[in-house]
């Protein structure tokens, strides 16, 4: 017996000629596709088996899950000059994989029921229904966006919004890819950077810029931090919560070097110099360390693209024309920088443990880090022990600033409802008790000064640091970018291989990624 399962219309993008869907079996299910696709709508078909462990699933069983790639088989394309394939997972049996996902959403089983549910009458007329979906579990943003969709609603009665959750990861790249498979995706998403890479050129999120060009917030918003929620000089994200790296370092142990505590490092010369006259050790062991960088682990990439970045790098990768630049000269220059520090004497780190830094136990001086981790660092024998210190600069000033979004649902029919809430929550009252109440910093150049006075020598740092921040990079093989840079900064620090060496392989193997989409 053979059904079919619709799975949901063909991103507006690809509803042109020259595009194809070519439906893959996942390896660890025994489920043949037979069926390609229309011009609009995606449809899969599968096996006896298949739809009998659907049935099944509703039982608490298992999900087969399907890999969709689009193929451009003509010239251009939204990445590539060539061949191009975008990745999006599509599921089967959405109600029972929602079910099972663990995020916070009332028990029910789809992010949004169905079109008869979008909206609902009341005595003064129609209430448009909206689905708020965001990233994380935490107590304290949880009661923040409940507050604010409920002065929203105030403000708007005509409007009703429903506030969902779920934890970062698996989890909520499931809920999300569940909802954009099955027409069910949520109106309002709060999700990170990284997500833009994948989910702008699938038609999942839906660019502002018709909304911004006449708002008048755009002009008083951050710069940097409107452009980082930019792919291709199109504003998707309208950004929230700013995440930025910062320098901080022990004013007790630069006062013990003889150094000045009131004249931190600006440059990587005078880092250098400081941490060379920071080093402690005992025989060949180091007891204390200058700079506290890791020597392996998950984050390791983003440590290497501080330095990058700093020495005129502009990415690890160039999002407009995908060119890696993680073995430019000025790239391999700063993992050089990188293995100088280690070689002068660094404490042994993986920074896929952020508890673990040396900073944190006393063992380093310096170190990156956020705001928060200043705010949690900043207490028992390190108390009024740390400060902070504005981005170093090489070639130029930079850091690495991540940052959380609100983006509009590339499928919600309520966009101009959507907006009016993006508007609202970017409001310069709203932003200012974001700061009052979870010590966000504010995005508007009218909130600068009162910012900055809050508490004039961290929040200028702050400032700064968004500023000239850059985060992620927005294209859709970002984690394999992360895991390669990983490795080749794991082998040059560990003396595998030369910084040049490393850096050209990795380079190779992102390439390698790149032709395959």
């Amino acid at each position: 017996m053979i059904s079919g399962k619709w799975i949901g219309d063909i991103p507006k993008y690809y509803q042109k000629e020259g595009w194809k869907l070519k439906i893959v079996q996942n390896k660890h299910e025994n489920i043949q596709i037979i069926k390609k696709t229309s011009i609009d709508k995606i449809k899969i078909m599968e096996n006896e088996n298949g739809v009998q462990r659907y049935m099944n699933l509703k039982h608490g069983i298992s999900t087969p899950f399907f890999l969709l790639y689009f193929y451009h088989y003509g010239e251009g394309g939204f990445f590539m000059k060539k061949k191009m394939a975008m990745l999006c997972a599509a599921v089967i049996g959405v109600s029972a994989v929602l079910g099972t996902t663990g995020c916070g959403n009332n028990g029910n089983e789809e992010l949004v029921s169905s079109a008869e549910d979008s909206s609902a009458q009341d005595t003064d007329g129609k209430v448009t229904k909206l689905v708020f979906l965001r990233a994380g579990t935490e107590k304290a943003k949880k009661n923040y966006w409940q507050e604010m969709i409920e002065g929203f609603e105030a403000e708007n009665p005509d409007i009703d919004i429903e506030y969902q959750e779920c934890p970062y990861g698996d989890d909520f790249e499931t809920k999300l890819n569940t909802g954009f498979a099955s027409s069910t995706a949520p109106d309002i998403i709060n999700f990170t950077m990284a997500s833009m890479g994948t989910r702008v050129p699938l038609g999942q999120y839906e660019s502002l810029d018709k909304y911004v060009d006449l708002w008048e917030g755009k002009d008083d918003f951050m710069e940097n931090a409107l452009k980082l929620g930019t792919i291709n000089d199109s504003l998707y994200g309208l950004p929230v919560f700013a995440d930025p790296r910062v320098l901080i370092y022990n004013k007790e142990m630069f006062e013990e070097a003889g150094l000045n505590s009131e004249n931190p490092p600006s440059n990587w010369d005078e880092l250098l110099a400081a941490h060379e006259k920071l080093v402690k050790k005992d025989g060949d062991s180091v007891v204390q360390t200058g700079m506290g960088i890791p020597t392996s682990g998950s984050n390791m990439h983003q440590w290497f693209s501080i330095f990058a970045e700093e020495n005129g790098v502009k990415n690890l990768v160039d999002e407009d024309d995908n060119s890696i630049l993680i073995n430019t000269p000025e790239a391999v220059e700063a993992a050089e920088y990188m293995l100088k520090l280690k070689e002068l004497g660094v404490v042994q780190w993986d920074s896929t443990n952020s508890d673990q830094n040396p900073f944190s136990t006393g063992l380093a001086a310096m170190t990156f880090g956020s705001d928060q981790d200043f705010q949690t660092w900043n207490s028992g024998a390190l108390k009024d022990k740390i400060a902070m210190a504005s981005p170093l600069k090489n070639k130029k000033q930079a850091t690495f600033c991540g940052m959380s979004f609100l983006f509009m649902s590339g499928e919600t029919e309520h966009k101009e409802e959507v907006w009016r809430f993006m508007e609202y929550i970017s409001s310069p009252e709203n932003m200012w008790k974001r700061y009052e109440e979870l010590g966000s910093a504010p995005l508007r150049e009218s909130l600068k000064d009162k910012f900055i006075a809050e508490n004039p020598e961290i929040n200028k740092v702050i400032y700064e640091s968004i500023s000239c921040g850059n985060g992620s990079p927005k294209v859709p093989y970002a984690n394999s970018v992360y895991n390669i840079v990983n490795e080749s900064m794991e082998k040059i620090m560990y003396g595998v291989d030369e910084p040049g060496k490393s850096m050209n392989d990795g380079a190779k193997k992102i390439q390698k990624e790149v032709d395959n989409l």
